[in-house]
């Protein structure tokens, strides 16, 4: 019989699931609404890119921090800062959106580690419930505006920072900020994620501006098609822990990734608006559905005490290479070309997976024991 969940596991998967709003809306919202600041397509790649890498790094120094002295505080000040960015952004100014991402680092994670009573089910929840809401955060932007949904953000991540502070906390931290991660053998064996980010990077932050360069789609017009996405993914998560039970987690990452990437590639032959959605929300599916297998295989073979920086790691990993493709892609762009970034993103995504997959295809039966 498995364990019940506890009020405490309540509050901190309500606020990873809460940030799902946020990400819904800014998925779609965040690059027109630069553009109608009254940005270049390079500069609003620049600032999407921008805002991804600064958010990645600073997050390593606020995982130091909540790794050395407890992960709450951390995890709620950075939703405070990134709530006092959107307002910022609200009123006008762009280089506000550098703060809206990642500042809290990996701690919220770790917290929710901490609190687990069955892991892989707890990220499985969190995962499909943020997705889920971020259905909610993709008519955001529709029903309000660009302007206002920056607002709804803002106070979205002052909710759940409050929140967050009635979380009692066992762990106490180890007294020493150090960026040092004895495990970093291990973190090092995921360093294919670099190629997942840059893919990643390539692709999803522009996607909604490639929508409206390829076929005029206008705002009304994309938000039930990231509605729709965010719902299936939220649906398909849930199974996760059962494909992690069946497959093993690393095969069900491989198999769902690999059907991601052959819709992938079909995406930038699509003749119409209609079937290029069909095909962006099935390949957001696969690409996704076992998200929650790779969090839990993380946080599981990681020490308790380096959980929040060796995770921020991973994510500088993932977030740095990614944080240079909207720079590449606006450029691509500006040139006229809408189908290069989908296939160099196809090639990056391959060379991970299967990287990943040689790496660890005996990790769930070895744990990763060094």
């Amino acid at each position: 019989m498995r364990p019940r969940v506890t009020k405490d596991e309540l509050v901190v998967m309500a606020a990873m699931s809460a940030t799902g709003l946020v990400w819904g809306a800014d998925q779609l919202a965040m690059s027109l609404y630069l553009k109608r600041l009254g940005l270049s397509s390079f500069v609003v790649g620049a600032l999407v890119g921008g805002m991804m890498l600064f958010g990645s790094l600073t997050g390593l120094l606020f995982s130091s921090l909540a790794d050395a002295y407890g992960r709450r505080p951390f995890a709620a000040a950075g939703r405070l800062v990134a709530s006092a960015a959107f307002v910022v952004l609200y009123l006008g100014v762009p280089w506000a959106a550098l703060f809206v991402t990642g500042l809290g680092g990996a701690s919220l994670g770790a917290l929710l580690a901490e609190k687990a009573t069955d892991m892989d089910r707890d990220f499985s929840y969190a995962s499909s419930a943020s997705t889920g809401l971020s259905v909610v955060g993709a008519f955001v932007p529709w029903a309000v505006g660009l302007r206002y949904t920056m607002l709804v953000n803002a106070i979205i991540m002052a909710s759940t920072a409050l929140a967050l502070l009635t979380v009692s906390e066992r762990y106490r931290g180890t007294g020493r900020v150090t960026l040092r991660i004895r495990s970093i053998g291990r973190v090092a064996r995921l360093s294919t994620q670099a190629f997942i980010g840059l893919g990643a990077g390539l692709i999803l932050p522009m996607m909604s501006l490639w929508f409206y360069l390829r076929f005029h789609a206008t705002v009304s017009e994309l938000s039930p098609v990231y509605m729709a996405s965010n719902a299936l993914l939220a649906a398909a998560s849930l199974t996760a822990p059962v494909l992690g039970r069946r497959l093993g987690r690393v095969k069900a990452i491989t198999l769902t990734h690999a059907g991601g990437i052959i819709l992938l590639l079909a995406l930038p032959a699509a003749p119409s608006l209609t079937a290029a959605a069909l095909i962006f929300v099935s390949r957001n599916v696969l690409m996704n559905m076992a998200g929650p297998l790779f969090n839990s295989l993380l946080m599981d073979v990681i020490p308790s005490e380096e959980r929040a920086r060796a995770s921020s790691l991973v994510g500088i990993i993932d977030s740095v290479p990614r944080a240079t493709g909207p720079f590449v892609t606006g450029y691509i762009f500006s040139l006229g070309n809408l189908w290069l970034p989908f296939y160099l993103t196809a090639t990056l995504y391959t060379t991970a997976t299967a990287a990943f997959y040689i790496l660890f295809r005996d990790a769930d039966r070895s744990r990763l024991r060094a």
